[in-house]
């Protein structure tokens, strides 16, 4: 609390828009995520789901969505380690 009432006007603008710029960030981290997770488990379910019918197997949606949740993983991951680097 001391160090921002010693701080100067100027720097608590820029405090402030770099907040916001953070802020912005996790936002669309926070949909890059669920797109990330989403849209592979949504079109590997669906996939599985056909393979199923084809083949009249029920073990199809479960590799959909194993291999999905890797995919997923994976993106992530290396988001993650790009956005790090941005921070630093």
């Amino acid at each position: 609390m001391i160090k921002n009432l010693e701080q100067k006007p100027e720097q608590k603008k820029t405090d402030k828009s770099k907040n916001f710029a953070l802020y912005g960030l996790l936002m669309e981290l926070g949909i890059e995520f669920a797109v990330m997770i989403g849209f592979p488990l949504y079109l590997f379910i669906k996939l599985g789901q056909w393979a199923d019918k084809k083949q009249d197997s029920g073990y199809f949606v479960l590799i959909g969505i194993l291999l999905a949740l890797t995919l997923s993983s994976y993106m992530i991951y290396k988001r993650v380690k790009t956005v790090k680097h941005i921070l630093k």
